[in-house]
């Protein structure tokens, strides 16, 4: 603030900074095309002045917001927040906002979340979910452009999907396996969502193949139970839906003296942070997070520079081999697997 107490203006903190009104207001919006040392100036500038940028009446005279929302399904689940950092860095670059909406796991929730966005006025929702009730994406997309990512049975027109190739990372894994050997594979998850769904098909795929039959567990959340009772029945291998499920089945093995991997092989999907974390490592699916959380900014970008077509956009995922997965035994045969639907790195 001024020492007269006006509000200092946008020229004032140019002509400090020795800079345009121009450039100084994209610099302090966060736009791209500014120099590093000059955009440093023109903050140290308008931290000087006290100078701070009227959104509201920016966003009147755009007549956008300059804010996206983002509706979770998860907070709590690192491959959501991996999509988000994608997501932010991405709008940060737009010179955009966003705020972050929790659904809680529950679709009433996340209903919830997307009718307060819209009632915000956001330019575009980032939905990180497939619990999302398809009427409510349809409708939400006729006010607003949505991109969804995740997968989607049946994806409404008016909103752009952004997904991993679930079926091709999940017959890798499942390729993986019966190549270190392992025959009574078992796909454990807690979710009946699409995407659980395809995992489960490019797992069977895989395995009837070379006619063997999957295994499919749904498990309660925190079942411990159910775990060692899956893990005691004289299964191999296990796929579990996400590394947060791979983790609980980890540490069931733990307490229960079950090896892992020479008793149960075990692959995770996702590859979170916390699967370089666990001991054994955990050989996970990756999926690019980052990747597809910035192109599903540039969809709600493209959206309102008029394209009107729905995106699908598919990822090809990795299958990344660690510890769990890798035995003594299992050593020889690995080497020896081929690629087929999804790349595999050992790590």
């Amino acid at each position: 603030m001024l020492a007269s107490g006006r509000a200092p203006t946008i020229i004032e903190v140019a002509a400090r900074a020795g800079v345009s009104k121009s450039l100084a207001s994209r610099a302090l919006r966060g736009e791209r095309g500014v120099a590093d040392e000059t955009r440093r100036r023109i903050h140290v500038a308008a931290a000087e002045l006290g100078y701070r940028i009227n959104s509201a009446a920016r966003s009147l005279a755009r007549g956008r917001s300059g804010i996206v929302g983002v509706v979770l399904n998860d907070i709590g689940n690192p491959h959501f927040t991996g999509v988000v950092a994608g997501v932010e860095a991405e709008a940060r670059e737009r010179g955009l906002r966003t705020i972050i909406g929790h659904g809680a796991d529950s679709p009433p929730e996340l209903t919830r979340q997307i009718e307060t966005m819209l009632e915000l006025r956001v330019d575009g929702i980032v939905v990180v979910s497939s619990w999302t009730p398809v009427d409510v994406l349809a409708r939400a997309g006729k006010a607003t452009p949505i991109a969804v990512v995740a997968r989607l049975a049946t994806p409404p027109e008016e909103v752009d999907m952004i997904a991993s190739d679930d079926l091709s990372g999940a017959r890798a894994a499942a390729e993986h396996l019966l190549a270190i050997g392992r025959r009574r594979i078992a796909y454990v998850t807690r979710s009946t969502s699409a995407t659980s769904d395809a995992r489960a098909r490019g797992t069977r795929a895989a395995l009837n193949h070379v006619g063997l039959d999957l295994e499919v567990h749904r498990v309660e959340r925190e079942d411990s139970g159910a775990v060692a009772r899956i893990l005691s029945s004289g299964v191999d291998a296990v796929l579990a839906n996400n590394d947060l499920m791979a983790t609980e089945i980890l540490r069931v093995a733990h307490e229960h003296d079950i090896g892992v991997p020479d008793d149960v092989a075990l692959v995770g999907y996702d590859d979170t942070p916390i699967a370089r974390l666990l001991s054994p490592a955990l050989t996970s699916v990756n999926q690019p997070q980052r990747a597809m959380g910035r192109r599903a900014i540039e969809c709600i970008a493209e959206r309102h520079d008029g394209r009107s077509d729905a995106v699908r956009a598919w990822y090809e995922p990795t299958l990344l081999v660690r510890g769990s997965t890798l035995s003594r035994r299992s050593d020889a045969a690995q080497a020896a697997t081929g690629a087929h639907a999804a790349r595999r790195v050992a790590v």
